[in-house]
């Protein structure tokens, strides 16, 4: 059994998370690795899960360019094959879809998400966005097509995939629920490579929503943390018995 859990940044500074700190609390630890500044992916053998974060670089349409895109929907292939729970975010969320055959790109118009933006749950997501449904985005690709056996949980008005989920503990979730919120100063957002894109919100806007919507974004990342893991000390996961019945697996 485990408890560590494999956190994949895209830069070294991103290791402050919501998500990650509220896994701590569940009594998880967390082990960063960071493959565009030169980190190995490491074996999938002791880690009770894997998330993916956000990036300012990178195509999942184009995986080898930078390489370690490509490495990356491989090894998420990986995880999925082996049926350890999966969290991507942004970026993450996109390279779920890519590695399950989903369709990633932009917008034809160029329209990005930069600030807060609705989602609108599905039938099969009204439970996980019964209390939370406006969250913190910033990205300007995004899944076009789920991959096929793909749950849709939410969808947007800009882009039509915002959480899907692939069997019964993958999940793609396009905003950030993992930003600090007290982070997105005004001297933050106005230099924010988005922040003249079409479709981005305002610097006065983004400050009011984060400090409107803070603490129900915080009950919605422990309740959907108990939901895709629940607590280490209840979390009966047997990494040497999950490898024997994937090699025992018919191909």
């Amino acid at each position: 059994m485990t408890s560590k859990i494999l956190y994949i940044i895209h830069n070294p500074a991103w290791t402050d998370c919501r998500v990650a700190d509220t896994l701590r609390t569940r009594g998880y630890t967390i082990d960063h690795v960071c493959p565009p500044f030169g980190d190995d992916l490491p074996a999938l053998d002791g880690y009770a899960a894997v998330m993916v974060g956000g990036s300012e670089e990178g195509h999942v349409a184009e995986p080898d360019d930078p390489p370690w895109v490509g490495r990356e929907i491989a090894f998420v292939r990986d995880v999925l094959a082996r049926g350890i729970p999966y969290l991507g975010i942004c970026m993450g969320c996109q390279i779920l879809a890519g590695a399950c055959g989903g369709d990633v790109g932009g917008r034809a118009d160029g329209l990005c998400e930069f600030g807060f933006f609705p989602l609108e749950p599905t039938a099969e997501g009204a439970s996980l966005f019964r209390d939370s449904r406006c969250f913190y985005q910033a990205h300007y690709e995004g899944v076009m097509a789920l991959p096929a056996g793909a749950v849709l949980l939410a969808t947007g008005e800009n882009f039509p995939v915002q959480a899907f989920r692939v069997g019964e503990n993958a999940y793609g979730l396009q905003f950030h629920p993992d930003a600090r919120l007290e982070r997105l100063t005004p001297d933050a957002i106005a230099g924010d490579s988005l922040i003249g894109v079409e479709g981005a919100q305002g610097v006065d806007e983004q400050i009011r929503l984060a400090h409107r919507l803070e603490a129900a974004i915080q009950r919605w990342t422990e309740e959907f943390v108990d939901r895709w893991i629940g607590p280490a000390a209840s979390h009966r996961f047997d990494v040497q018995s999950r490898s024997e019945s994937v090699q025992e697996a018919p191909a």
